[in-house]
């Protein structure tokens, strides 16, 4: 309570200085303006605290003597509401830009078309300036789904359309058809290339066999070719559709947490070698590369084009014993990680596509080492067409 007193009062942090300084404490303890926190530093030089109040009762006991008062530190609510005060419209600036950022954030200000190959990126923008999709749009009015559907209306040489919201910004991604019609390839059904769990489901032609999220397995039958017309007549022909699921993908890294480096006994050996053509004639034993770190120097004698070359070498071998290193926790589990990532990157997987992460660290007691397995989740085209 005593503290909280204090700093609701205001205090501050004094230096007194000068001598006679024990004759003004005595003063001061007779008018009754109390020290707290008294540290002595020398004979002549007292650091404590004092009221505020107390400290303008201290000026007229310092004036016309050696002894000198300095302020070191302020502290309490008197001289936090004055900075307060004179950094309040500061104080409400940022206020008020805050609240108007986040207020900014409700609205859609950028939007980015990738995917674009033969259609016009001119055309693609009309589209969705029609379809009131500009920025300064109110996040809450757009309807991603509407619009997916009205582009692949518009334009018949799309197979597939995402149109996703991330923050301010708005993605829309295109896949075309590139030219080729399925009918070439004669009837068929879209199955499915891997396990996963269905997003999106986009039956161009055909008939559904699967929904928004069913759980399907490889092989899977998706989108059956088999389908009914206008007259009700059923029809053999080649499904089309996109079928996007969220997939796994998984990846193993492994590192030692050991090392074992090299380091010199001090002993040498040295080798000369010669060689004149084809012909080589060592001039010493050589020692295993296991044991001994080589280091070699070379010379050649040029005697003309009819003349056979000659060259002759140093090979000095430095023995060597192997001393195991520790390696920290950390950076295995680093270097085990990006083996991991490596394993993923060759199954096609992009840092990008990734929705969810999980990360597996397991010793390997046998080994001396760590083991990581990254699992990801990703969103992924997984129809397959497949004639019959």
């Amino acid at each position: 309570m005593t503290s909280l007193f204090l700093w609701w009062q205001g205090y501050v942090t004094v230096r007194l200085r000068g001598p006679g300084l024990e004759h003004l404490l005595n003063k001061m303890t007779d008018l009754g303006i109390a020290l707290t926190n008294v540290e002595r530093l020398t004979g002549d030089v007292v650091i404590a605290k004092l009221m505020v109040r107390d400290f303008r009762r201290l000026r007229p006991l310092v004036r016309g003597s050696q002894i000198s008062v300095t302020i070191l530190d302020k502290h309490g609510a008197p001289f936090f509401l004055r900075k307060f005060k004179l950094r309040g419209f500061l104080v409400l600036g940022c206020l008020l830009s805050l609240l108007f950022v986040m207020y900014l954030s409700n609205f859609i200000w950028f939007i980015e078309v990738s995917g674009t190959y033969t259609l016009s990126n001119e055309a693609v923008k009309e589209a969705i300036e029609d379809l009131q999709l500009r920025a300064g749009i109110v996040r809450s009015a757009l309807q991603p789904r509407t619009i997916e559907v009205e582009l692949l209306k518009r334009f018949p040489d799309l197979a597939w359309v995402q149109v996703s919201i991330k923050g301010v910004k708005v993605e829309i991604i295109l896949t075309e058809r590139e030219g080729i019609e399925l009918e070439q390839a004669g009837p068929g059904h879209v199955y499915a290339a891997m396990d996963g769990v269905i997003t999106e489901l986009l039956v161009l032609k055909g008939t559904p066999q699967v929904r928004d999220g069913s759980t399907v397995r490889k092989g899977e039958l998706l989108i059956s070719g088999q389908y009914y017309d206008q007259r009700g007549i059923q029809q053999f022909g080649a499904a089309q559709g996109v079928v996007k699921a969220r997939v796994w993908y998984e990846g193993v890294g492994e590192a030692a947490l050991a090392r074992w480096e090299p380091r010199k006994t001090g002993r040498s050996h040295r080798q000369y070698l010669i060689s004149i053509g084809p012909l080589r004639i060592p001039l010493g034993r050589s020692y295993p590369e296991g044991t001994h770190l080589r280091d070699s120097k070379e010379w050649s004698l040029s005697l003309g084009r009819a003349l056979v070359p000659i060259h002759w070498s140093k090979v000095d071998y430095h023995e060597v014993e192997y001393i195991k290193v520790e390696v920290p926790r950390e950076t295995a589990e680093r270097n085990a990680y990006e083996l991991a990532w490596e394993s993923l990157q060759s199954q096609g997987v992009q840092a990008g596509q990734i929705l969810e992460e999980r990360t597996t660290v397991d010793f390997i007691p046998d080994a001396d080492g760590i083991r990581v397995m990254v699992q990801v989740e990703v969103l992924e085209e997984i129809g397959q067409f497949m004639a019959y």
